[in-house]
C-alpha cells in the first residue's frame, strides 16, 4: 500500500539542530542552585524557567542539545484534554511559543494552523463536545463541525469516511531545534549555562542524616556542588535514578512516523488527529508526517547510551495499521510515494502522565521525564511548574497526577508490573477517556484479605494507587480480573475469560452506566438500612515519638489536643494554605501492646488518610517532620490493617450483635473510637461515616480479617446486609457534600475557599495558618459551591457552569444523588470580574450547567441540601422516615 523511496534517509530528516545557538564558552562552575541533567525540551524549558526567576542554573547535557529523543519529534502542539490541569500546562506552553522570539529575537518555528479532531462514532463525538464544552471556561475557542465542513479546512479528507470533527483553530506545531534554541538564549542571557558532551557520572548524596540530601554532580569536566538536581534525561532517566539508587516507572518504547512526498492541497491546512484510527497527521509544507499508536509497539528493554541523533530501523509489519487506517478517511495515502520515516524512542510511564517532583527518598532530587511523547506540547507549562516547584517548595497548580509521589515505592521497583501499565498505556493513547474505565494492566498488584471473599460475592473491582478495591456488585455472576494478556501480541494468548472486560463495557459512556440501577440499590441500602463497605486500602498510619504533639499541631488545621479516641477531621496545608491532603486523626492511649492499640511513650496518633493519594500523604508528613526537626516518626501500616465500613439506620444493630462492648450513644458517641472485640479478635472500632449516616469502621488486624469479616456477613443476613462499592461510596459522599482529595478539594484551593474554615483552628500556628486567616478576613475570589440538576442528564465533572449567561466555573465532581433522586454536582464559582464572592452573589442569578455543548437549568446551594442538620449522623432517623413516608404518599 505504501511505498518508501530508495533515498539516502538522513536527506529527508527533519531538520537537525543547529547547535552553534546553544554551548555556553564557559567552563564548569563550582557551585549552582540547580542542575539540569538532560538538554531535551523538558530541560531546556525548565532552563529557561530556572533562570526567568533568578536562579543560579546550570544545564549538562551529555552529547549535543536535542541530540536524544527532541531532535525527532513531530512537535504538534494541542489545548483541548480531559483536565483542567492538562489544559493549563498546554495554554501555557502554547503561549510561550508565541512570546518567544519577541523576548530573544530568534523564531521557534511556531505554526498556527489549526487541529482537527475526527470521530467516526457516536461516542467520540460526545467525547468531542465534552471537550468542546470544557474549552469554555478556558475561552479556547473550538467548534464541533460536520465531515463536509471539515473536508472544506482539509481537502484530503473523506467526508463520507466518518461522522463528524472537533476544530480547534488556536492548534498547531513548532520546530523542536528552534524552539530549544530560543529557549537556551532566553536562559542564557539571564545566566544560564550550558555544558554540552559532558555526561554525569556520579550524584554526590549526603546520607549522614536520616533523609538523604543531593550533595553535588560529578562529571569528567569536574564537580559541581548543588542540592538541587532535576533529571531530564528522557529515555535515560531511569539510568540516571539508578546512580542514586532509585527506581522510576518509566519505560521506553519506539514510536515512528513517515513522511510523505509533496502532497499541495495539504498546505496550511490543519494538523489531523483521527483518535478512532489511532493515527495522526501533522502538515509540513506540502508534506504530512503521519504516526499513530499500535496496540503492540516494540518495547526497549536497553536503550543504547550512544544513540544521539541517531533512529531505528522501522518494522513496517507493525506500522503499516497506520498508513490502512490513514487512507480510510485520506485517500491520498493509498498511492503518495513516502519520502522517508523516524522512528525513534520515546519514555512511556504506566498512567500516561510525567514524572515531575521532588523524590521521597532522596531531599533535592527532582524529575522532569517520562513525557509519554507530549514532552513538546507540554514542555513550557511543566518547566514553569517545576521551576516554581523547586523554588518555592510546592506548584502553584495542583500537579498530584503528574507527582512522583502517585506512584508507592512497590510499584516502582516492580518492572513486570510498569512494563505492561506503560504498554497498556501506550496502546490506548488514543482511546475514548471514559469516567469509570479501568486498566486491565498492572492488575491484582496490591489486594487486601477480604479480596477473594468480595469478588466470590460479585465485586467488579477498580484499582487505585495499585490496590484492587470494590467498584460495585453484581448479582448471580462473578467478573475476577485476569492476568494482563497484552491483547494477544509478543506471543500471549488472548485471554478467553472476557466477564471483566464485558463488566467494563457498560461503563463506556458519557450518560448513565448500565449498572446505574445497581449503584443505585446500594447507595440506597447504605441510606435506608445498612451497607457493608472494604476501605482496606485506605492509607493508615500511626504519628509516634517524643515530639508527636508538636508535630500534630503544626501538621493540622484543627485542634488534636483531645481526649484518647477522639476521631478529629482535619485539613493539612502546605506553606501557601493549600490542602495536601484531609485526614481523621486519632490520639491514643498508651495501648495494651496489639496493631490497633500500641504502647507508646507520651503522646501518639492514628491516622487515616485516602487511599489513592495515600504515600503522597505520608511523604509529606515526613518531609514537614524533617523540615522542622521533629523527633517523631510517621509509621505506614497500611499493609497490616483491613478496614470494614458498616453503615446506614441498622449499623449499631449489627455492631451490637457481635461484639459484647456496649454500642451505645454513651459508649460511642460520634467521632469516638473505643477498641473493641469481633469473634475473638480485638479491632478499633470508629464511629465515623464517610457517607453521613449513623455507621462504624473496624480497623483489624490482618490475620484477623477473615474471620471478622465471616462473623459481620453471619451477622448482616438477619438485618438484610448488602455489599456496596466505592461507586456508591463515592456518589453517597457527594449528595451528602463531604470533600474528595484531588477532585474538590486540591493544592490548589484553601480550606475557607472550600467551606472548610470550621477545621481550622484560632489558637495556635499550624502550617500554612497565615493564608487560612487572610481569606477569612479578606474573602474569596472562588467558592465550593453543590448543583442539583433536573434533568435526567449524567455529569461526571469538568461541565461549564453559567450564571446568567456569563460562565463563572465548571464542576468539579459529578455523580448522581440515589436519595435526592437527581444528578449533583459541586465546583468552585468565581464572579466573572474577578471580585469578592458574596452569599448574596451565589444566592442570585440563574444557573445552568453545560453538559455536551447543551446547557439545563441548576439550582445552587451553598452547602448540599442532604440531611442539612446532620441528624442521620446522630442516628436519629424517626423524623427523616417520616419525611420520606409523606413524600412517597
Amino acid at each position: 500500500m505504501w511505498r518508501l523511496r530508495n533515498a539516502f534517509r538522513t536527506k529527508n530528516f527533519p531538520k537537525l539542530p543547529q547547535t552553534a545557538y546553544y554551548a555556553t564558552e564557559s567552563g564548569l562552575p563550582n557551585q549552582a542552585d540547580v542542575v539540569v541533567i538532560g538538554g531535551g525540551v523538558a530541560g531546556c524549558s525548565l532552563l529557561y524557567h530556572l533562570c526567568k526567576r533568578g536562579i543560579n542554573a546550570v544545564l549538562l547535557e551529555k552529547d549535543k542539545i536535542t541530540s536524544g529523543t527532541t531532535w525527532h519529534t513531530s512537535a504538534l502542539c494541542w489545548r483541548l484534554r480531559p483536565g483542567d490541569v492538562d489544559v493549563r500546562l498546554l495554554e501555557s506552553t502554547r503561549k510561550l511559543l508565541m512570546s518567544l522570539e519577541q523576548e530573544t529575537g530568534l523564531n521557534t518555528g511556531w505554526i498556527n494552523n489549526g487541529g482537527l479532531f475526527i470521530a467516526k462514532s457516536e461516542r467520540r463525538i460526545e467525547e468531542y463536545k465534552r471537550l468542546h464544552t470544557f474549552g469554555h471556561f478556558f475561552n479556547i475557542e473550538s467548534h464541533v463541525i460536520s465531515p463536509n465542513e471539515a473536508a472544506k479546512l482539509s481537502p484530503i479528507l473523506d467526508p463520507k469516511k466518518f461522522k463528524a470533527a472537533l476544530y480547534s483553530p488556536g492548534d498547531g506545531y513548532t520546530d523542536p531545534s528552534m524552539y530549544c534554541a530560543a529557549l537556551i538564549k532566553g536562559a542564557t542571557t539571564r545566566g544560564g549555562q550550558v555544558i554540552e558532551n559532558c555526561p554525569v557520572s556520579n550524584i554526590l548524596v549526603d546520607s549522614s542524616t536520616e533523609v538523604r540530601k543531593v550533595q553535588g554532580v560529578e562529571t569528567a569536566k569536574g564537580t559541581i556542588k548543588t542540592s538541587c538536581v532535576v533529571n531530564a534525561a528522557g529515555v535515560w532517566s531511569k539510568n540516571i535514578a539508578q546512580l542514586v539508587g532509585l527506581e522510576i516507572p518509566l519505560v521506553a518504547m519506539k514510536h515512528a512516523y513517515i513522511i510523505t512526498d509533496n502532497i499541495p492541497e495539504v498546505k496550511h491546512s490543519p494538523n489531523i488527529r483521527d483518535h478512532d484510527g489511532s493515527i495522526y497527521m501533522r502538515m509540513q509544507g506540502e508534506s504530512i508526517y503521519l504516526g499513530g499508536y499500535e496496540t503492540n509497539p516494540e518495547i526497549i528493554k536497553d536503550m543504547p547510551t550512544d544513540f544521539q541523533f541517531s533512529l531505528f530501523d522501522l518494522d513496517k509489519s507493525i506500522f503499516e495499521v497506520h498508513v490502512k487506517n490513514a487512507a480510510d478517511i485520506a485517500p491520498v495515502f493509498e498511492h503518495v510515494p513516502i519520502k522517508s520515516d523516524i522512528c525513534g524512542a520515546e519514555s512511556f510511564t504506566p498512567d500516561h502522565k510525567p514524572l515531575m517532583g521532588e523524590d521521597p527518598k532522596l531531599a533535592g532530587f527532582f524529575y522532569s521525564c517520562g513525557y509519554n511523547s507530549l514532552g513538546m506540547n507540554l514542555s513550557g507549562g511543566c518547566a514553569e511548574q517545576l521551576a516554581i516547584w523547586i523554588s518555592q517548595g510546592r506548584p502553584e497548580l495542583p500537579m498530584f497526577t503528574y507527582d512522583i509521589r502517585r506512584f508507592t515505592p512497590n510499584q516502582r521497583s516492580n518492572r513486570a508490573w510498569v512494563t505492561e501499565t506503560s504498554q497498556e498505556c501506550y496502546a490506548k493513547n488514543y482511546s475514548i477517556v471514559f469516567p469509570h474505565d479501568q486498566p486491565l494492566a498492572g492488575r491484582n498488584h496490591k489486594i487486601d484479605p477480604f479480596h477473594e471473599a468480595l469478588v466470590a460475592s460479585g465485586a467488579v473491582m477498580e484499582q487505585a494507587q495499585g490496590w484492587e478495591r470494590p467498584g460495585y456488585f453484581i448479582k448471580d455472576r462473578t467478573a475476577p480480573v485476569r492476568g494482563y494478556d497484552w491483547y494477544g501480541y509478543y506471543d500471549h494468548v488472548d485471554n478467553p475469560d472476557k466477564r471483566y472486560e464485558q463488566e467494563l463495557e457498560g461503563e463506556y459512556t458519557f450518560g448513565f452506566s448500565k449498572h446505574h440501577d445497581l449503584i443505585g440499590e446500594e447507595a440506597n441500602a447504605a441510606r435506608n438500612n445498612v451497607a457493608v463497605f472494604d476501605l482496606s486500602y485506605f492509607t493508615k498510619m500511626y504519628l509516634t515519638g517524643p515530639d508527636a504533639e508538636e508535630a500534630a499541631d503544626w501538621l493540622f488545621t484543627a485542634d488534636t489536643d483531645k481526649e484518647p479516641g477522639r476521631v478529629v477531621y482535619t485539613c493539612a496545608l502546605n506553606s501557601k494554605g493549600g490542602v495536601e491532603t484531609d485526614v481523621t486523626v486519632t490520639p491514643l492511649e498508651e495501648g495494651v501492646g496489639t496493631l490497633v492499640g500500641p504502647i507508646l511513650k507520651g503522646k501518639g496518633y492514628y491516622i487515616v488518610a485516602g487511599g489513592a493519594s495515600g504515600y503522597q500523604t505520608v511523604s509529606h508528613f515526613r518531609k514537614e517532620l524533617n523540615k522542622k526537626r521533629f523527633k517523631a516518626v510517621i509509621s505506614d501500616i497500611t499493609d497490616k490493617l483491613g478496614v470494614l465500613s458498616i453503615q446506614g439506620p441498622k449499623s449499631r444493630e449489627l455492631l451490637q450483635s457481635i461484639t459484647e462492648t456496649p454500642i451505645t450513644d454513651e459508649k460511642f458517641p460520634p467521632s469516638m473510637s473505643h477498641i473493641i472485640h469481633v469473634n475473638g479478635h480485638v479491632c478499633r472500632a470508629m464511629r465515623i461515616s464517610f457517607i453521613g449516616e449513623l455507621g462504624y469502621e473496624l480497623h483489624i488486624p490482618y490475620a484477623a480479617c477473615v474471620p471478622v469479616y465471616n462473623k459481620v456477613m453471619d451477622a448482616g443476613r438477619g438485618f438484610d446486609l448488602r455489599h456496596a462499592g466505592f461507586r456508591a461510596l463515592y456518589s453517597l459522599s457527594l449528595e451528602k457534600g463531604y470533600h474528595l482529595w484531588n477532585y474538590d478539594l486540591r493544592i490548589d484551593d484553601n480550606p475557607v475557599e472550600g467551606n472548610l474554615q470550621a477545621f481550622c483552628r484560632k489558637d495556635g500556628q499550624y502550617l500554612g495558618k497565615q493564608h487560612v486567616e487572610k481569606l477569612k478576613q479578606h474573602g474569596v475570589k472562588k467558592r465550593r459551591v453543590f448543583f442539583t440538576l433536573e434533568d435526567h442528564v449524567a455529569v461526571y465533572g469538568l461541565e461549564t457552569i453559567w450564571r446568567d449567561d456569563a460562565i463563572v466555573g465548571y464542576l468539579r465532581r459529578g455523580d448522581y444523588g440515589y436519595h435526592l433522586d437527581c444528578s449533583i454536582g459541586v465546583g468552585y464559582v468565581e464572579h466573572p470580574t474577578g471580585q469578592i464572592l458574596t452569599d448574596e452573589f451565589l444566592k442570585t442569578g440563574n444557573y445552568e450547567i453545560e453538559v455536551l455543548n447543551k446547557r439545563y437549568p441548576a439550582t445552587l446551594y451553598l452547602r448540599s441540601p442532604f440531611d442539612p442538620k446532620g441528624q442521620r449522623l446522630l442516628g436519629q432517623y424517626e423524623q427523616q422516615f417520616e419525611e420520606q413516608a409523606h413524600f412517597e404518599d
